[in-house]
């Protein structure tokens, strides 16, 4: 018995000294690039990407573009990113000569994240959405429009979609949380909304937990505005996803009365297309792009069909 003791005691020192570490290791993880970080990560890129800010009443928003001379007249594509995260997410993408060649792209920080007021949350969508909405304006005159969203990063998609339904061509959404309910909470996200544990998780996480809790009631509030949806969809989901339930697509799709829509469904994937998937992400990108350039009347053009539905 008292061996037991001494075991669990010792058990015990070990997990609070790994959670402290693991805390105070976060802390220093903001999961964002400064933009002198930006500028020296594309220092020998072919295309370097120029970041921009505005402002909303008392509100700043963060967002990168790549801006090279004959870009103005190719389709545009946005990026808007996940929980916890920063438009430093899709990187890799603006490095892809692929997609270079064939789009003008754009990446921004949410509000909160990254540098658009790091740390001050917000939790409605449909506010976030509204907070996007000069930049989904600056590309008002582009000939084709497409945003690609990725897991929260997808429900403001649809609520900018459901905001611009004639202006925005195609969505694409990633891993996305889309309908109430259809992803996991863990228990624990319940313990850290209360101090005094609140006080000591770092802020970007603390950013993504208020997100979180609060979920379910933002998608409840856009619920009914989903028919305003004109735009034609792409999903991407894993099929093993345990953090936003694949029944999303479903959801999704349902949903979507007014808009053509079709889905890819990674039988070996969970909550990380992004990372593992880039590559594919970018056929289906390119693909898109691809039957816009060769279609008569683009705007709201259906999904490509040729693209197989696994991978």
């Amino acid at each position: 018995m008292k061996l037991f003791l001494r075991i669990l005691r010792w058990a015990i020192v070990v997990i609070v000294v790994v959670a402290t570490g693991l805390l105070v290791a976060a802390h220093w993880v903001e999961s964002r690039d400064s933009d002198e970080e930006i500028a020296e990560d594309f220092r020998d890129a072919p295309v370097r990407p120029v970041v921009h800010r505005y402002r909303v009443n008392d509100r700043t928003i963060r967002y990168m573009e790549t801006d090279e001379p004959g870009q103005d007249t190719l389709p545009v594509v946005l990026f808007v990113h996940g929980a916890p995260s920063s438009s430093s997410f899709f990187s890799k993408f603006f490095k892809d000569t692929t997609l270079l060649r064939r789009a003008r792209l754009v990446a921004v920080d949410r509000p909160g994240y990254g540098y658009s007021d790091y740390g001050r949350v917000e939790t409605s969508i449909v506010k976030q959405a509204r907070l996007l909405q000069p930049l989904i304006d600056r590309y008002r005159k582009a000939r084709f429009f497409m945003i690609v969203g990725s897991s929260y990063g997808g429900s403001v998609s649809a609520r900018i979609a459901m905001n611009n339904p004639n202006l925005v061509d195609h969505v694409v959404f990633v891993s996305s949380a889309l309908g109430p309910g259809l992803e996991h909470t863990y228990p624990i996200s319940y313990w850290i909304d209360r101090p005094p544990l609140r006080w000591l998780i770092p802020p970007l996480l603390r950013l993504a937990n208020d997100e979180k809790l609060a979920h379910h009631r933002a998608l409840t509030e856009i619920l009914p505005d989903w028919p305003k949806i004109k735009a034609a969809v792409t999903f991407l989901h894993g099929q093993r996803d345990e953090l936003v339930y694949p029944t999303n697509v479903a959801f999704g799709r349902t949903h979507l009365v007014n808009a053509n829509s079709k889905e890819f469904l990674l039988p070996e994937n969970r909550h990380d297309i992004v990372f593992n998937k880039r590559e594919y992400m970018t056929e289906i990108i390119v693909n898109i792009l691809n039957t816009y350039a060769h279609s008569v009347n683009p705007r709201n053009s259906p999904t490509p069909e040729y693209l197989t539905t696994t991978h």
